[in-house]
């Protein structure tokens, strides 16, 4: 058995579950939005498995980025399918829905654990150059999941939105892996990260 070679699927599958996660908290689905901070503080870093299934995992405006979402989902062996249909009355509009397997919710849940633990844990000891390659891989993973479903707004408003506090600090220590000088703002239903050119924020 090619013991490199498993721990390297084995990285770049938890990569994969990782961006699923996102993908998912970023609708919004997970985060309550802005409510987070006003229970009390408690804000719960993996919810997925305590969300009752309809057999909907999650709902976007765009396709893209519920066949991403499907496409991951597939990949680790769930069932995923994406469903589109037009709502609204006057303005009309496209929705995207991606229906998942029930097994899906403790799968996300895992990954959403695993990874805000690698990205914003204090780690014991000095991470070795293998872990520090796959933590930078979760950072671009969080921030490839954010930037398909938040951004760029067609409204032209600056900043990407984020439901809930915890994912917005998972994409701040992210940015600072990758070197991105991002600064976040509270707002009305929920998080505004707004990555500040480089004289600004230095």
């Amino acid at each position: 058995m090619d013991i490199a070679s498993n721990g390297g699927r084995y990285r770049a599958s938890t990569v994969a579950a990782f961006e699923a996660a996102v993908l998912v908290r970023c609708t919004g689905v997970c985060g309550g939005g802005g409510r987070a901070r006003a229970l009390g503080g408690t804000r719960a870093r993996a919810p997925f498995a305590r969300l009752t299934f309809t057999g909907v995992l999650a709902e976007f405006s765009r396709g893209t980025a519920a066949e991403r979402l499907a496409d991951l989902l597939r990949t680790a062996g769930h069932e995923a399918s994406v469903h589109r249909y037009t709502a609204g009355t006057r303005h009309r509009y496209e929705i995207f829905r991606v229906f998942a397997s029930a097994d899906s919710w403790a799968y996300l849940d895992r990954a959403w654990a695993q990874g805000y633990g690698e990205l914003c844990g204090a780690p014991a000891e000095a991470r070795s150059t293998r872990q520090a390659r796959h933590s930078r891989a979760l950072a671009e993973a969080a921030w490839r999941g954010v930037l398909l479903v938040s951004g760029p707004a067609r409204t032209g408003s600056p900043g990407l939105r984020v439901a809930d506090l915890d994912t917005a600090t998972v994409l701040i220590r992210a940015g600072r892996m990758m070197r991105l000088p991002v600064r976040m703002s509270t707002r009305p239903g929920g998080q505004l990260l707004l990555v500040m050119p480089e004289h600004a924020a230095a």
